[in-house]
């Protein structure tokens, strides 16, 4: 449970989703692309933070970056650093994301971009958009919903979340552009969730360096196409402590929604697909 006080006390809460993507690329343009991050209240990613912030003294680094840290070869604020000590601060950090057990929730979408550009004519990647913008809208419109869910408990009807996720990545200005769409979509029936989307540094906001630990994990986990390698320690280790929520753009999940992608009526970049849902703009 997420949040949890009694109705004559409570407040709107606002939650965070901070987020990262993750992603190879070719001539052609990225061919697995993921969009990852976790999902909490406040006082839970204080904590998170505060712990994090502690780690990365201790450790005598400004910030943590997972592509870095499991590129030995490079020459970056890890360099010279042992297996050992690589081993260690990572574990560290992954415990301080896991005793939060599910007051955290992961999401997770990814595509593999390749099977996109073969399963999906031009004018239906159009209508969906480039892989970061169909995995970008899947994760909000996928966290929207799940706050909508109508369980034994559900979140009340006012309550919002951010979306918080690394300046500097190259799809900032899209990525605020593309919520701000979905917010004022009235096709979008989940709309009322969302509250503000926001680029931020690593420095000044931690949780984009939790998301980037997630997203660098599940790229790795999909990338993997015949699953033939055991899943990383660190991806199990999430997954035993955190409900982790995943989508995926294979191509059998493009070929089911070819049909619908490539007669969807919308301007482009205006279509949104979870598995369960479709919307429009």
């Amino acid at each position: 449970m997420l949040y949890s006080c009694p109705p004559e006390k409570r407040r709107i809460v606002f939650f965070r989703f901070c987020s990262d993507e993750s992603y190879n690329g070719s001539k052609d343009g990225p061919n697995t692309f993921t969009t990852s991050g976790f999902f909490s209240d406040q006082p839970t990613w204080e904590e998170v933070e505060d712990r994090w912030s502690e780690i990365n003294r201790k450790y005598g680094v400004p910030r943590f970056h997972a592509q870095h840290l499991n590129r030995k070869e490079d020459d970056n604020e890890y360099k010279g650093w042992c297996k050992c000590k690589r081993d260690s601060y990572s574990a560290e950090l992954l415990n301080a994301i896991n005793e939060q057990g599910k007051r955290m929730r992961a999401y997770n979408c990814g595509m593999h971009a390749d099977a996109y550009r073969e399963v999906i004519s031009a004018e239906g990647r159009e209508k969906l958009g480039p892989p970061w913008m169909a995995c970008f809208k899947s994760c909000v419109a996928m966290i929207a919903k799940d706050m909508d869910y109508q369980g034994p408990d559900p979140l009340p009807r006012e309550d919002k979340f951010a979306v918080l996720f690394e300046r500097g990545s190259g799809f900032e200005i899209q990525a605020v552009e593309t919520f701000e769409r979905m917010v004022a979509n009235p096709a979008f029936e989940h709309r009322h969730r969302l509250h503000v989307c926001a680029p931020m540094t690593p420095e000044l906001l931690i949780g984009v360096q939790v998301a980037d630990l997630m997203a660098f994990e599940y790229f790795k986990r999909l990338d993997d196409r015949e699953k033939a390698r055991e899943p990383r320690i660190p991806y199990k280790r999430l997954c035993e402590h955190h409900e982790v929520i995943e989508e995926f753009f294979g191509r059998a999940t493009l070929a089911r929604f070819k049909e619908q992608i490539e007669n969807a009526v919308c301007e482009p970049g205006g279509l949104v697909i979870i598995p369960e849902l479709k919307y429009a703009w």
